[in-house]
């Protein structure tokens, strides 16, 4: 794909540019004094019509090469010259490398190459055909040929391009860098396309067939955009800039540099204020109805070591009734806050935003859209409406704006049909046995927890909580929070036997959402019997398998694979950390649960499912170093 841009030059002046003293003329001038004044001429002939900034000339402390620069209307300061870097390079044309290159397989002939521009009056040689002649004389004049290997890697040690990065710093120097795809469109928009205060001369190219073509025609110059085969260029001829979007990596092209740096790969940072508010792109969530104003901040950020950013946000849709209006403070800075206000906000409209961020020594302008939809969220304590059992809602914990499904349940009451996988202040582990500074009673646990690990294995990650929700012992689940704020109950609270249990505002909550709590264990009981067809005696039998099926009807139907149905308690076989700490246990064949009630100083209730079982398990033997699943009640 190509894209023209016009550009129109004085053809004589361009000539007059691309003039230098021909062998045998104006040999008395040493080489050097001789560029100097072709420079002076080209460069200062231009300024006063197009109004760019010369600004001071650079010298590259690598070979001593002194280049004239011009500053350009974005504050960026490029070379007016081609760079003529070829210190520690070879030049196959002079015997050191093959003088042509198999685009398909580039090896690394072409990762430190430089060519003059060519053809040109250098001698022949029964290996180097006529057109690959270059005269080594032009690289004072024009610059030298690189191919986009050498231009791409050279200085910054990429011993193979795969993929590239906008702003490396390639050949350049140190401190400048080889120009982005994004800053050459950038510099055509800014300079009306008329590039002529950067003095391009026609140096042509060298493609990788061996082949100079266009010298006096044409200039090429390598962008830092591209591929291992191919990369981005810009050409110049009759009046037009070209962008050539797949120039053969393996043609020699000419470079011009930026100084600075440029970065256009990373996105705007974009995150809620304050960071507990669950206002989580792209859902406004709003806990409550909304009615009336509302406001909420955002966070703005770009890194810090490329500040002196200026942000925008426009409103470019919105379905709500009135448009936010919008607020920004912060610019100049590498981050910023922007307020939205919604006056008359609507439950499921949207509302989208355009941010940019704009920084002048850097790639320019970045840009991301967000679209917005406006969530209404139950408060913490109260579902709306008046659902029939077997409905099921969502839930957002607003903690950490993790959404859970959740059902009405027989027994009247909404519970999760996801295990709780509250992961906020608490530190994952990801073996069973490692100690912990944390004990109540000699049992560690508080302040942790685990991801369920396969059957008998000795290790977990962290994205099997994903699926399977977390594992906490049960100090970590009665605790406010799982972080140890909790008391010893008194023997009075424990489950004393038939008939009785530990009411829901014994220990509270516990490591559930606000208006949310840790079932007791005749809170489990109740709910299992009105699901239960046959005997009702979940609160009343002893320890053992209860039931003829409410095991079964509670069980998902991939209970044991993890893939959740859309309707249902849903069950799945999250396993356990075995009390000893020596393995994870049961993924895939057992899912067990705990209870608020507790049973003694080292046990606690707890109910177990199993692939081979139609009941439900009910023990008050679950030691409390176990880790295993939370499924959480509403109050």
């Amino acid at each position: 794909m190509k894209t023209n841009y016009n550009l129109q030059l004085s053809a004589a002046a361009v000539r007059a540019c691309c003039i230098r003293p021909q062998k045998g003329q104006g040999q008395a001038l040493p080489l050097r004094i001789a560029r100097w004044i072709f420079l002076q001429f080209c460069i200062f002939a231009f300024l006063p019509i197009f109004a760019q900034t010369p600004a001071p000339d650079f010298t590259d402390s690598r070979d001593g090469e002194t280049y004239k620069t011009v500053l350009m209307p974005d504050g960026k300061r490029w070379m007016a010259e081609n760079l003529r870097y070829r210190k520690d390079l070879d030049n196959p044309v002079l015997g050191y490398r093959p003088v042509t290159e198999n685009i398909a397989a580039p090896g690394t002939n072409l990762q430190k190459t430089y060519y003059c521009p060519g053809p040109g009056p250098f001698p022949t040689s029964p290996n180097i055909s006529t057109a690959s002649q270059a005269d080594p004389l032009r690289c004072e004049y024009e610059g030298s040929l690189y191919p986009f290997w050498t231009a791409y890697g050279q200085n910054n040690g990429t011993s193979a391009v795969t993929t590239t990065n906008a702003g490396e710093q390639g050949v350049c120097p140190s401190g400048w860098h080889l120009p982005s795809d994004g800053e050459w469109t950038k510099l055509a928009t800014i300079l009306s396309n008329n590039f002529s205060s950067l003095q391009v001369l026609n140096a042509g190219r060298r493609d990788y067939t061996g082949i100079y073509a266009d010298r006096g025609l044409k200039a090429y110059f390598w962008t830092s955009s591209g591929s291992g085969t191919a990369a981005v260029s810009r050409s110049f001829s009759g009046g037009f800039i070209t962008r050539n979007a797949s120039q053969p990596a393996s043609d020699a092209l000419s470079v011009r540099c930026v100084e600075g740096s440029c970065i256009e790969n990373f996105s705007i940072s974009f995150s809620a204020v304050p960071d507990n508010s669950c206002e989580n792109i792209p859902v406004w969530n709003e806990i409550g109805i909304l009615t009336g104003p509302k406001t909420r901040t955002y966070n703005l950020s770009i890194p810090a070591s490329v500040g002196n950013w200026t942000y925008a946000v426009s409103m470019t849709n919105y379905t709500t009734s009135g448009a936010p209006t919008v607020s920004i403070s912060g610019n100049g800075t590498a981050s910023a806050s922007v307020t939205f206000t919604i006056n008359n906000p609507v439950v499921g409209k949207t509302f989208t935003i355009l941010i940019t961020a704009i920084n002048p020594i850097c790639c320019g302008q970045l840009s991301e859209t967000h679209t917005f939809t406006l969530k209404e969220v139950p408060v913490p304590n109260t579902i709306v409406g008046n659902e029939g059992v077997g409905a099921i809602k969502t839930m957002t914990d607003v903690r950490d704006c993790k959404v859970y499904s959740i059902i009405k349940m027989g027994d009247g009451k909404w519970w999760m049909r996801e295990n709780l996988n509250y992961q906020k202040g608490l530190t994952f582990r990801s073996v069973p046995n490692v100690p912990f500074a944390s004990t109540t009673n000699g049992i560690p646990g508080i302040g942790n927890f685990w991801c369920p690990g396969n059957h008998t294995t000795t290790t977990t990650t962290l994205s099997h909580c994903v699926t399977w929700g977390a594992l906490y012992t049960w100090e970590a689940a009665v605790s406010t929070d799982g972080i140890g704020v909790w008391s010893e109950p008194a023997a009075s609270q424990m489950y004393t036997g038939v008939g009785s249990g530990n009411p829901a505002s014994v220990l509270g909550r516990g490591v559930c959402p606000p208006g949310w709590h840790i079932p007791s264990d005749r809170e489990w009981g109740n709910m299992l019997n009105v699901v239960e067809t046959g005997t009702k005696n979940h609160n009343t039998a002893g320890a053992g398998w209860i039931g003829t099926n409410a095991g079964t009807i509670l069980k998902d139907p991939n209970f044991t694979n993890g893939i959740r149905e859309a309707t249902g308690f849903s069950v799945l076989a999250t396993g356990s950390r075995n009390y000893e700490g020596t393995s994870f246990y049961g993924k895939g064949l057992y899912s067990y649960f705990w209870s608020a009630s507790g049973y003694s100083s080292m046990y606690a209730w707890f109910r177990q499912f199993s692939s081979s079982s139609a009941g439900v398990f009910r023990s008050g033997n679950g030691s409390r170093s176990c880790g295993i699943p939370v499924r959480c009640l509403q109050d």
